[in-house]
């Protein structure tokens, strides 16, 4: 599929997506063959990162009593922070707001770029911060402390297991706390205090309960990304522009006339009518359509709550929604946290971007990225195009990683040497 905005924004890959359709294009296909992982004895000196769905009863307590004792000392608490904080990491192609409806801010090219690269630290970060955390644990109770050696965060093989890993679903630490910012809806825990202020986290997850995010990606789709030749394009497609499920085009704009009269007043409405009587013509119409995209979403979600909801209106929010294979970066985080039942304006904890990391969910479905990553680097050479500062990476300054022996700075090439790396997966994915 040709992308209008290559290797754009999340927001303003939606609307290249969109332009795709009515300019009558055809998605493409294919897969790079999938390359057995860690045969290298170097690599068998490792830690093997492993899929949540496929670890032991140790492994699952080890990394349980690991998280849960963080949590609940606050050990995340600074992750959340510097997380939070998008103007000095520079990590997203595109910020998801608290607000309520859903909106994105868009960020700089190279800001995407840097997604897969400052997570991959961040993971290495936050492991490491674990095995402390665990080591902490086991010697207030007596506990061999070596076991944290042990210690990994697991990946979320989302693709295949089409659901969160059976011993997860009840798995909700309870403490740690985070700074308000600006939007958040009532029925939030921050809700009401002052930005900036800090409030207590209080978990929430609703794993596949957003009516326009009730799916996971596939595992084909995930091949089909697999398949790009260069990092841009594989970034693109992981992150910024869903694939087009043409087929879907013409139910779409029937969708849409139907919202128009059901919602007369809408600007939303109006906003993606107007987007899809041809291709965009600046970044900011993206936005602006992508946030309608967003808004509609919300509406067919409250909707959907009602005592007797309106089914013509929902059935047609779901059908706009469906001309489009959501990339799975959105689609994991926004089909986790799901919408509270009772509210539809308050999502789960792993979508709210200063509060998610308390969610090992956030850990998994980024261990799950960055395999996707890892799996592409095996048959690929491509680095993100990062030059000078940008190719740098500080997720935890020295003073925050100090007492766990981290806040290091990465470079690009300190991500990107597999045999440098501390971890291997268990095995690569297959499409």
């Amino acid at each position: 599929m040709t992308r209008e905005l290559h290797r754009r924004a999340f927001v303003r890959g939606i609307i290249a997506a969109a332009s795709a359709a009515w300019l009558g294009l055809s998605l493409g296909c294919g897969a790079d063959s999938p390359v057995d992982a860690g045969d290298a004895s170097p690599e068998a000196q490792r830690i093997a990162r492993k899929s949540a769905s496929a670890m032991t009863s140790e492994e699952i307590d080890r990394f349980k009593r690991a998280y849960e004792y963080a949590v609940a000392n606050g050990f995340f608490d600074v992750f959340n922070d510097e997380h939070y904080d998008h103007h000095r990491h520079r990590h997203h192609g595109a910020d998801l707001q608290a607000t309520s409806p859903m909106t994105v801010m868009v960020m700089d090219e190279a800001s995407g770029y840097r997604l897969l690269p400052w997570h991959r630290a961040f993971l290495l970060e936050a492991e490491q911060m674990l095995r402390a955390a665990l080591r902490q644990r086991d010697q207030e109770e007596g506990v061999d402390p070596s076991e944290a050696d042990l210690l990994f965060i697991p990946y979320w093989d989302a693709a295949h297991d089409q659901d969160l890993p059976h011993w997860v679903h009840g798995f909700e630490p309870k403490g740690g706390t985070a700074v308000v910012p600006p939007g958040l809806p009532e029925g939030h825990a921050g809700y009401g205090k002052e930005v900036g202020e800090r409030y207590d986290i209080v978990f929430r997850r609703w794993p596949g309960k957003n009516l326009v995010f009730d799916t996971l990606q596939a595992p084909d789709h995930v091949g089909r990304i697999l398949a790009e030749g260069t990092f841009a394009d594989f970034y693109d497609a992981l992150d910024v522009t869903p694939e087009l499920r043409i087929e879907n085009y013409p139910k779409a704009l029937s969708a849409l006339e139907v919202l128009k009269v059901k919602l007369p007043d809408s600007a939303a409405v109006q906003t993606l009518v107007d987007a899809f009587g041809g291709p965009p013509s600046s970044s900011q119409q993206g936005a602006e359509t992508t946030n309608a995209l967003f808004e509609i979403g919300w509406i067919g979600a409250v909707e959907a709550q009602r005592a007797a909801p309106d089914t013509e209106l929902v059935g047609a929010v779901k059908d706009v929604y469906g001309l489009f294979n959501f990339m799975p970066h959105v689609r994991m985080h926004l089909w986790a946290g799901g919408l509270d039942p009772a509210n539809a304006d308050v999502r789960g904890t792993v979508t709210y971007f200063n509060e998610l990391t308390v969610d090992p969910v956030f850990w998994m479905l980024h261990g799950e990225l960055d395999r996707y990553w890892y799996t592409w680097e095996k048959t690929h050479a491509d680095k993100p195009p990062l030059q000078g500062d940008d190719g740098s990476f500080n997720p935890l300054t020295s003073s925050e990683g100090a007492w766990y022996g981290g806040g290091k700075t990465y470079t690009l090439d300190d991500l990107t040497a597999h045999d440098a790396l501390p971890y291997v997966y268990d095995v690569l994915f297959e499409g």
